[in-house]
């Protein structure tokens, strides 16, 4: 029968180390390019919604006319 060794601890990093390693993950994770197509697609569909808010202001009374018959 075998016996489990205990694991052994890993030495503490300097907190520069870890600053920088930290910083490098959020770079890799802002660079992604699946990330900023999202981002964009988001930012895009903002813009969208805004222009017909600015455009169609009188779409919103609309909607609220329109909710007593929506609801149950």
């Amino acid at each position: 029968m075998k016996h489990l060794r205990a694991h052994e601890l890993e030495p503490t990093t300097k907190p520069e180390h870890r600053l920088k390693k930290t910083r490098d993950r959020i770079v890799a994770a802002t660079t992604n390019p699946n990330l900023i197509a999202v981002m964009m697609f988001g930012v895009i569909g903002c813009l969208i919604v805004a222009n017909l808010i600015f455009r169609f202001p009188e779409l919103g009374l609309t909607v609220e006319q329109l909710n007593p018959f929506v609801g149950p």
